[in-house]
């Protein structure tokens, strides 16, 4: 195939997918502790083509041989962190994480793997258990799922110690949420409705990569604290994403004409031809 139509399909899949990448950031713009995504490109090298000697001239700083590349290729995508602007909701399960390496730890009850949110978005369920929004039970540090007594009333301070009061003024205490500090943000991967999890090749490296948060350290009270009643929104930057999307859209654009001309030109070579 005609190397010029290699490097515009090329160039046309990675663009597409920035393009899609910018289109779920968008989607995701009110989307509580969603964190924005960004993909990097690379070119791709595929050959290089070999000069005669004669081609040596005097005065030829540069070496033989001319390099053929073959378009483009995502070379990295990266989730960007940062701290989402806090959404003050007066709801008692809806908390609030201060610090941008640290997690809520949740356990799914469907394949029991613990994975990691920033979305503090609760629910008390059926049976008292703090839950997600999809059911995935909320640990305390015990690694157990926190279960409020029936018609208590839920406190949680700012280093994520739980405190229930019932009606008849009972205060019952419930440990401390299990937080996790990640070493490695750019080592999890996504799992789907706004969770994280270690990935399973770097399963062996788990506790190099996330660690239990004591949060009653006097280092982490200075660096992490939690807020209830609020909740973190998405860090989408809707003016980036924008501007972005414009340049991809682009993008795409310059490397379809590109791919047009080349298929306009080989047509014209096969009907010179013969």
């Amino acid at each position: 195939m005609n190397l010029s139509i290699i490097n515009s399909l090329t160039g046309m899949q990675s663009v597409q997918q920035k393009i899609d990448t910018i289109a779920n950031n968008i989607a995701n713009i009110n989307t509580n502790g969603y964190k924005s995504r960004e993909i990097f490109f690379q070119d791709i090298l595929s050959a290089r083509m070999e000069q005669p000697e004669e081609f040596r001239l005097n005065g030829r700083l540069t070496p033989l041989g001319i390099d053929e590349g073959a378009g483009s290729r995502v070379a990295l995508s990266v989730t960007h962190f940062d701290q989402g602007q806090p959404i003050d909701t007066g709801v008692a399960t809806d908390l609030l994480l201060l610090g941008e390496n640290i997690f809520f730890t949740v356990l799914s009850p469907n394949d029991q793997i613990t994975r990691y949110t920033r979305d503090g978005h609760f629910f008390i369920d059926g049976q008292g258990y703090l839950v997600t929004a999809e059911g995935d039970y909320v640990l305390n540090h015990n690694g157990t799922p926190i279960q409020i007594p029936n018609g208590s009333s839920l406190k949680v301070d700012a280093m994520g110690k739980l405190i229930t009061e019932d009606n008849g003024g009972r205060i019952t205490d419930l440990g401390y949420l299990q937080l996790a500090k990640v070493n490695s943000l750019q080592s999890l991967e996504e799992a789907g409705n706004n969770l994280y999890q270690v990935p399973a090749e770097l399963s062996n490296q788990a506790n190099n990569i996330i660690e239990n948060l004591d949060m009653q350290s006097p280092n982490n009270r200075n660096l992490f604290s939690i807020q209830q009643g609020k909740l973190e929104g998405s860090n989408v930057d809707l003016a980036k994403e924008m501007v972005q999307l414009t340049e991809a859209q682009r993008q795409y654009q310059f490397q379809a004409r590109a791919l047009s001309y080349s298929d306009q030109m080989m047509g014209m070579a096969t009907r010179l031809r013969g």
